[in-house]
């Protein structure tokens, strides 16, 4: 069992590699895929923008949010679960990218 200390600075730490790593594997994908359709290349920051417009888009406030605001067990375990799966979201976006780009 994973103590909160360990769990909050785990949390901290993939959130913040979740926030630099997603728009570089945006990047990758749509250079790799939508530019062959005709569209521009993006760069880092470009794809770190169009996340955040994204991520703005489709914003839709739940229950479930209300408890990244609480200091509890509850909620820890929320943000903590939420942190690995935003990982495991990009990781496995790269690798199942990876193999559809080296078919092509």
């Amino acid at each position: 069992m994973i103590d909160n200390y360990a769990k909050k600075t785990a949390t901290v730490t993939l959130n913040l590699i979740n926030m630099f790593t997603t728009p570089l594997v945006f990047m990758i994908m749509w250079n790799w895929f939508v530019v062959r359709v005709g569209l521009p290349h993006v760069g880092y920051f470009l794809s770190f923008g169009i996340i955040l417009l994204i991520d703005f888009a489709i914003y839709i406030p739940s229950q479930n949010n209300i408890l990244i605001y609480r200091n509890n067990d509850e909620a820890l375990d929320f943000k903590f679960q939420n942190a690995c799966g935003g990982t495991a979201m990009v990781i496995w976006t790269f690798v199942i990218g990876s193999l559809v780009h080296s078919f092509i």
